[in-house]
């Protein structure tokens, strides 16, 4: 069979490996359906510095190992392409999530007071690390069931990650209209938001798989993380 008749573009258009093509201007001259859901977490100009930065001194292809994210998106390595001056492509390639198949064992979880476990995490940050901490709660929020160790060792970890930033900023409420689906049951979500002028993220893959055997919803950016918590009564 010839590969003439192969629609390449096709195949290139529904692979899940997020592709864009820049001009030399950094303008894209094409993303697939992939890469468009990037797009949504990171700038073009962004991207196009990480290409220029990895892309191989000539004509070719090369593809560097290395931990990078946009928000919730983790990818394992780039792949930077080019044999003309007049384009060049970069591919991400996502880092493999574990499987999500694990029952949550209900009975397993402790009715906490969310309240005072976060307060009791931030002084013993404030402790270690002498921040500036601004904390705002919703003491409306009742006391519902969740794992207490491993929300405990969540919060150590993202609170470590602003470890050094000035001014930390953290939130708890209800959210409004937002849900979390486990074993197609549906609970409300407490979101915790943790801000500052910007964080370290080498441990971002760790927090998000904590996050995840908790059926916590993580969302990790430069200066922030939000972790929609579902509300187990």
């Amino acid at each position: 069979m010839s590969t003439i008749s192969i629609d390449f573009r096709f195949i290139v258009e529904n692979d899940n490996t997020p592709l864009i093509v820049f001009d030399h201007k950094g303008h894209i001259l094409y993303p697939n359906a992939a890469a468009e859901i990037v797009l949504g977490y990171v700038t073009a100009k962004e991207l196009f510095e990480l290409t220029l930065l990895y892309a191989p001194k000539d004509y070719g292809s090369k593809t560097t190992l290395m931990d990078i994210h946009y928000r919730q998106l983790f990818f394992y390595a780039i792949n930077v392409t080019y044999n003309s001056d007049n384009w060049i492509a970069l591919r991400l390639y996502y880092r493999p999530r574990p499987a999500d198949d694990a029952k949550l064992d209900k009975n397993q979880l402790i009715e906490t007071n969310i309240n005072m476990l976060l307060e009791a995490t931030l002084s013993m940050f404030k402790m270690r690390y002498g921040q500036k901490l601004s904390l705002m709660v919703d003491r409306e929020i009742p006391e519902f069931k969740i794992d207490q160790n491993g929300f405990s060792r969540l919060l150590r970890k993202a609170m470590e990650s602003f470890r050094l930033s000035g001014d930390v900023r953290v939130s708890l409420s209800m959210t409004i209209g937002e849900s979390i689906i486990i074993d197609e049951e549906k609970y409300h979500a407490i979101r915790l938001k943790i801000s500052a002028n910007g964080r370290f993220p080498d441990e971002d893959a760790k927090i998000a798989r904590i996050a995840q055997s908790m059926k916590i919803v993580a969302i990790l950016d430069e200066n922030e993380m939000q972790f929609n918590i579902p509300l187990i009564l």
